[in-house]
């Protein structure tokens, strides 16, 4: 029979995991805005410039569920290349890529939060 402190050990362990993704773990998610970008600030800069562009195209892939409106297949393709290259052009790639879906947004006004 497995040693019942193990288990209970494991469990402990895997509840410590968890509440850190709770509100007010260290890896919660970070509601305000204000304090995301300061989180961002931290990184180095090339870091920055990719984070940001991340950013940027994880609210429009938001702005395009909330109107049921997909993708597309060339955005999904392209963005699970940018992964492949190199960090310091990681930034421009997703740039271009939020381009292509910032040309298909005709009715984005200052609700629809996309950051220019």
């Amino acid at each position: 029979m497995p040693d019942e402190n193990f288990h209970k050990a494991i469990l402990d362990e895997l509840d410590k995991v968890f509440n850190q993704f709770q509100p007010g773990g260290k890896l919660a998610p970070i509601e305000d805005r204000s304090e995301y970008d300061k989180g961002i600030e931290a990184l180095p800069p090339e870091e920055q410039e990719v984070v940001r562009e991340l950013t940027t195209f994880a609210d429009l892939c938001k702005y395009f569920s909330e109107r049921k409106q997909k993708l597309g297949s060339e955005i999904v393709a392209a963005i699970a290349q940018v992964h492949k290259v190199p960090v310091a052009e990681r930034a421009a790639r997703v740039r271009e890529i939020n381009q292509k879906l910032l040309e298909r947004i005709h009715d984005a006004g200052p609700d629809s939060q996309i950051r220019h």
